[in-house]
């Protein structure tokens, strides 16, 4: 059965026990195929559709991930206003309350918001070098 991936997609590679992102499909005759983003390495890899997983984190790897972004505030606290560094993790428990309840509406409020802010205030290479929003993304994108 083919899943059909789509570009910015969450997915495991099971064979190696990756994760990364899917950039675009590269179909041929005979399979399907992605390239992935891997995010160990972030080098962009051909692997088989059969070779891959939706990536679904539990509750804990949410809760990791949550606690990653608020390390990085906390890190670069000292670059953006005081205002900003309490408000972002307030809104980071909110996401990841509504993440637990699967409220698809508030989630998507908490992350535009949590999003928004910290492409404002940190630097943009550093935020893109970071998954954690994009696996938090792909978590609320994917509740019915």
């Amino acid at each position: 059965m083919t899943k059909h991936y789509k570009s910015g997609d969450r997915v495991i590679v099971k064979s190696q026990d990756k994760r990364g992102e899917v950039v675009s499909p590269k179909d041929n005759f005979w399979q399907h195929e992605y390239i992935v983003k891997l995010d160990e390495t972030g080098t962009e890899e051909p692997i088989l559709e059969r070779n891959l997983e939706a990536e679904n984190l539990s509750q804990s790897e949410i809760d990791s991930e949550i606690k990653k972004l608020k390390n990085l505030i906390k890190e670069t606290s000292d670059k953006i206003s005081d205002k900003v560094a309490k408000e972002l993790p307030q809104h980071l428990d909110h996401l990841q309350n509504a993440l637990k309840t699967k409220d698809k509406q508030e989630s998507e409020n908490e992350y535009t918001y949590i999003a928004k802010e910290m492409k404002r205030v940190l630097d943009s290479q550093l935020l893109a070098e970071n998954t954690s929003l994009k696996k938090l993304q792909h978590c609320w994108r994917n509740f019915p």
